[in-house]
């Protein structure tokens, strides 16, 4: 599995993090062992000057070095290497505090006898340089005895002289090129430099040259002639120190090692977290990629097309579902059966993945029962059961059963059965007539809807009364009592739930029934649509920036009545007029097409009453109203004898009144007042169509 940039990022700085606490701790040893250094340094350059051992020490070593200076400059043009280097271990074996001496040759001044015997590789670039210097030699118990006689040593190590050619570039080096410039006098008066005390390569820590400089008989400068002085208690103390700080860099190399460790552990442990962190990471941006794969598919099984106008006009319904989490509990349907709607809203306890799965079954078993239940009484109503010979018709009548307790009985069975988890459901089932208006419903430990009448803008709201039923699926053997109310043309339906009133801001305040009738309050002339749209705006302004806890789920029903069953009786007449102007006012006729229409309407209803039923008042008579989108449509239907006005001869107004024949003004009075007549005999009925255009222009 490949880390991420960040992750990357994180481990290259615990790594740098890690890098630069060693070079921190390596730079602190190097300046506590330079600040050593330069302190010893100091010291001995003090002890030089004012120390009298010390310039014992001095005056002696310029003695033997001036001593010998007169000799190896005598014989340095005429003896061969190996005398010269005997001259030179006589100067080292002549003072004890000498442990090495050097004679380098000023570059093109090398006697030719002396260079024709050494290699060309120990005379680099025509320089030519000797050194001889002690070194301490391990011996065994006899070499030991033998040395304490012949000397002092008390040792089991003994000082070994040793020759060596110096292969770099001395030159450079101010014990050769200070003393060649002829700038310094030692104390005898002779020309001599002491140099500055410098770490060792040999045994000691630190050590001090003096050299002094061989001319010829020109006096031109051929050689420089050197011996080293160890500063040995300096050394001493230097070697201490360094002991020391090597013993505590020990202590420091073991605790940064013991520190490296655990920041190895830490790297592991992190890269193990960061790994595992990632794979949950990964796992859930799968399981929120199911879940938005879950959601759109439970939102696709909630309906999204709603009826309304143009394809219908006796109904308007609008639904919203918005769900606190990815998937929810909450859900709504409404199906069609004939003349009848079925509709519900539902909470399933519980939220996300198991009340979306239950709320999936429930709303699947809603549809089975509804359609079972609905079909089944239509069935009934066309095929009556016929009574049996010989049984006496009871005298009393036992009402239809309910049909939406029905449904919601037959669905509480099902989901009691199918889950045994404890999850049940709040269920509001409603079934409306679309002739009448009748509602039969059953609440199901439910919201109670709000009934909302704005029929000739008389504006009020109420709630629905609701049985106390239980939940679907909490008990088997419960008897749900279903309901029965009358809807008036317009009312509208508002179905929620708990998650409307529950709905909390950021004080924790719900925003309560109260208020939620009192925002229904302000429905007047609004469709379901805007209604729902309210109601979600009020939410939000109410939660401001609090978090939803619930699922919030809206559902708006409006009933338009379209037709209206009258008796063929003359009092009949102001219901009628009600009826037609109110589907004008909603189809947007104007003042003077909507009063055209009625008396249009009102003279072919006359006509009816008066002449086809023969005055007979008991006789059925309907209209019904359909909108289009360039037309207000409205059919009058009666039982009556046949008569069709758009064949009957129409009275000729350009003769004189007691020159016409009798009838035929009513006929000419409803084409006047019309855009267009439509009739046609069905199954024993007289069906006349009157037709109003939308935005007709008539002449005053």
């Amino acid at each position: 599995m490949k880390l991420k940039q960040h992750t990357r990022l994180s481990i290259v700085v615990i790594v740098i993090a890690a890098v630069l606490l060693e070079v921190t701790t390596a730079v602190q040893y190097f300046t506590a062992r330079e600040g050593i250094t330069q302190q010893l340094t100091e010291k001995a350059q003090r002890d030089l000057t004012l120390s009298p051992r010390i310039a014992k020490v001095k005056r002696e070593v310029e003695q033997a070095v001036d001593k010998a200076v007169p000799e190896i400059k005598r014989q340095l043009m005429e003896v061969d290497i190996d005398t010269l280097a005997m001259l030179l271990r006589r100067l080292s074996a002549s003072q004890h505090q000498v442990v090495g001496v050097s004679l380098g040759f000023v570059p093109g001044f090398v006697p030719p006898h002396i260079e024709q015997h050494v290699e060309a590789s120990d005379r680099p670039d025509g320089r030519l340089g000797i050194y001889i210097y002690e070194e301490e030699q391990e011996i065994d118990s006899a070499q030991r005895l033998q040395a304490i006689k012949d000397t002092t040593i008390e040792d089991s190590k003994l000082m070994e002289l040793h020759q060596s050619f110096m292969h770099f570039d001395y030159t450079v080096r101010p014990w050769f090129a200070s003393v060649v410039s002829g700038h310094h006098v030692t104390q005898s008066g002779m020309k001599g430099y002491w140099s500055e005390p410098y770490e060792g390569n040999i045994n000691y820590v630190l050590m001090c040259s003096y050299s002094r400089c061989l001319h010829d008989s020109t006096g031109q400068a051929v050689a420089v002639l050197a011996a080293d002085v160890p500063l040995r208690e300096l050394s001493a103390m230097a070697t201490q120190l360094i002991e020391n700080q090597h013993r505590s860099l020990i202590g420091i190399i073991a605790l940064q090692v013991l520190g490296l460790l655990a920041l190895g552990f830490i790297i592991h442990r992190s890269v193990k977290n960061i790994r595992r962190l990632q794979a949950e990471r990964i796992e859930k941006e799968r399981f929120l990629s199911e879940l938005s794969v879950a959601r759109d598919i439970q939102q696709s099984m909630i309906p999204k097309t709603f009826p309304g106008y143009p394809d219908r006009d006796d109904v308007e319904l609008y639904a919203s579902l918005t769900p606190a989490r990815q998937v929810g509990g909450d859900f709504y349907d409404f199906i069609f059966s004939g003349s009848r709607i079925c509709f519900c809203i539902g909470d399933v306890t519980g939220k996300g993945i198991p009340a979306a799965l239950l709320m999936t079954v429930t709303r699947s078993f809603f549809r089975t029962e509804a359609t079972r239940v609905l079909n089944h009484e239509s069935l009934a109503s066309l095929y009556p059961t016929p009574p049996t010979p010989n049984t006496p018709t009871p005298n009393t009548h036992h009402p239809t059963p309910n049909p939406a307790a029905n449904i919601v009985q037959g669905m509480n069975q099902i989901l009691y059965e199918e889950q045994s988890s404890g999850y049940f459901a709040t269920l509001f089932v409603g079934v409306l007539d679309l002739r009448t208006g009748q509602l039969d419903y059953c609440n199901a430990g439910h919201e109670a809807p709000i009934v909302i009448n704005t029929s000739n803008n008389n504006m009020k709201e109420e709630t629905l009364p609701v049985c106390p039923n239980l939940p679907v699926g909490a008990l088997d053997d419960w008897a749900f009592e279903g309901q029965q109310t009358q809807l008036q043309p317009d009312d509208m339906l508002l179905l929620y739930t708990d998650g409307l009133t529950e709905a909390k801001n950021e004080e924790g305040e719900f925003l309560t029934r109260q208020r939620v009738h009192e925002i229904a309050r302000q429905a007047v002339g609004r469709s379901p649509r805007e209604v729902v749209e309210l109601m979600e705006t009020s939410v939000k302004q109410h939660a401001g920036q609090a978090e939803q806890s619930d699922d919030i789920t809206l559902l708006c029903l409006k009933w338009k009545k379209k037709e209206l069953e009258l008796k063929a009786d003359i009092e009949e007449l102001s219901r009628m007029k009600d009826f037609v102007v109110d589907a004008a006012g909603q189809a947007g006729l104007s003042t003077k097409d909507t009063k055209r229409l009625r008396l249009a309407v009102e003279e072919a209803v006359t006509n009816v009453i008066m002449y086809a039923y023969d005055g007979c008042q008991s006789r059925p008579l309907s209209i019904r109203t359909n909108t289009t989108d360039d037309a207000l449509l409205v059919t009058v239907t009666d039982e009556g004898r046949p008569f069709d006005p758009t064949k009957a001869p129409m009275a000729d107004t350009t003769l004189p009144p007691d020159k016409r024949p009798e009838g035929g003004l009513g006929i000419l009075f409803i084409h006047q007042m019309s855009d267009g007549l439509d009739y046609r005999r069905e199954d024993g009925r007289n069906i006349l169509t009157i037709r109003k255009n939308l935005n007709a222009k008539y002449a005053s």
